[in-house]
């Protein structure tokens, strides 16, 4: 059963949508807190986010924090709210929301809308498995020579060098690959494959979902109180290190 999590701050009332979700075969779970509702979106990676919380800017707020998250930038996201203004509605839209609906909302409408943007992720990804399919094996063999990944790209075969990875990020079991020319590609393959495949000398990881490449290293900046974030050659967006791999981070480069 897909799983909904809800972003909750009526205090006094319950979601009024939950009995038509759990009747339509939804599994709906209600933060306690938005800051709960948040770190359980990171953690858990539900199949459905709703949004409904009572003030506007804080809707705004939510919707940027879950599309700027890497965890949970992928997940449908929909916005319950009070406001029918087009500048609140654009601007939700702009910053990371699927739909908006502008309450009272029917239970119905609620519940089609989720089940459509479901069918649609779900072609999507049927979609990127056909055309991205594997790695090592793309050949018929494995791979003997462990400096480089070959990976299949429709009917077409690409060898990737492992000297030119800047960095990977995973998500479940597909991973993107970003190459010294600023060029992606996603492949069938989970970032424990990947630990167990790469040079330990080169690559280093530093977060649960990334591993990059410590010969594409620009600088490392502190962010916030025992934080820091990694800035990587040919990527202007900085990456950040999870506190679980600040201690490995420290030790390696004395930071």
């Amino acid at each position: 059963m897909k799983k909904i999590l809800v972003i909750h701050s009526h205090q006094s009332q319950n979601f009024e949508y939950q009995d038509s979700l759990e009747a339509a075969g939804f599994n709906s779970y209600i933060t306690a807190e938005i800051s709960d509702g948040l770190k359980i979106a990171e953690r858990y990676s539900p199949n459905v986010i709703i949004c409904d919380v009572e003030d506007y800017q804080l809707e705004l707020n939510i919707i940027k924090q879950l599309d700027e998250n890497y965890s949970t930038a992928c997940i449908p996201l929909f916005l319950l709210t009070g406001i029918s203004q087009e500048s609140h509605i654009r601007a939700a839209m702009e910053l990371g929301a699927d739909d908006v609906l502008i309450r009272p909302v029917n239970h119905y409408s609620l519940i089609n809308t989720i089940q459509k943007r479901l069918k649609k992720i779900s072609n999507i990804k049927t979609r990127i498995t056909e055309k991205i399919i594997s790695d090592d094996d793309a050949f018929g063999k494995k791979n003997t020579l462990q400096d480089h990944v070959l990976v299949k790209i429709g009917s077409k075969l690409k060898l990737i060098e492992f000297s030119k990875i800047i960095c990977i990020t995973a998500l479940k079991e597909y991973s993107t690959i970003t190459i010294e020319d600023g060029s992606k590609i996603i492949i069938r393959k989970s970032i424990r494959g990947w630990i167990d495949t790469l040079p330990i000398n080169d690559f280093l990881r530093i977060h649960r979902a990334t591993i990059i490449n410590i010969t594409f290293l620009d600088r490392i900046e502190k962010s916030g109180f025992r934080s820091y974030n990694v800035f990587l050659k040919n990527i202007s967006k900085p990456l950040p290190i999870s506190q679980r791999y600040n201690n490995i981070m420290r030790k390696t480069f004395s930071v």
